[in-house]
């Protein structure tokens, strides 16, 4: 049987990244929660991955280079991804020079990018203080599945996660209370009338 992976609630989600103080850890956290990237594949962001003509791109395609197994893939930003990309043009590469393969989440020499590490502190710091639980980019990246499967299938999952396999995207799945009440009240809703 798979191991069942943690993920935030709503509730916490929206708690953590309102609550965070620092906007360029904020918008970090958001890039994870609304991609659902790997963390190795956040820090190997380049700019250009992010933005095209000074504006945020509308879907970040994961290059083959810096993805899992070598598999490319596209995944559409959320309006408040695109606004996360902001804040980083904003804060952190103002004073990079335009046409340049810097990355988006640099080390004070742009040419270098910061640790997975780096990310794993952020992630757990903002858990510990703000939620007073284990928060992981991997955290994020379960959440952002477990949303997903509320509202769509697991190959659409799959695609946006950049699994090989069906079964890789199978550990990320598991339905919460409320959503085996809603499957209930559903056949429910549908049953045939039946006297008893």
């Amino acid at each position: 049987m798979p191991t069942c992976i943690p993920a935030l609630s709503t509730t916490q989600l929206s708690t953590l990244l309102t609550l965070c103080p620092s906007p360029w850890h904020q918008a970090t956290l958001v890039i994870l929660a609304d991609t659902g990237l790997r963390v190795g594949e956040l820090v190997q962001l380049r700019q250009y991955d992010l933005l095209v003509n000074e504006a945020p791109v509308f879907s970040l395609d994961v290059r083959a280079e810096i993805a899992k197994n070598h598999k490319p893939r596209t995944i559409p930003l959320t309006q408040s991804c695109q606004e996360a990309v902001k804040v980083l043009q904003n804060l952190l590469w103002r004073h990079t020079i335009r046409g340049g393969v810097w990355f988006a989440f640099p080390t004070n020499d742009p040419a270098k990018h910061i640790s997975v590490r780096t990310i794993q502190r952020i992630c757990k710091h903002y858990g510990e203080t703000i939620l007073h639980t284990r928060v992981t980019p991997h955290t994020l990246r379960h959440t952002f599945a477990t949303r997903l499967m509320r509202k769509t299938n697991i190959r659409v999952v799959q695609q946006l996660l950049g699994h090989s396999s069906i079964s890789s995207t199978q550990i990320y799945t598991h339905p919460s209370t409320q959503d085996l009440k809603e499957a209930i009240e559903f056949i429910s809703d549908h049953a045939a009338e039946v006297k008893l």
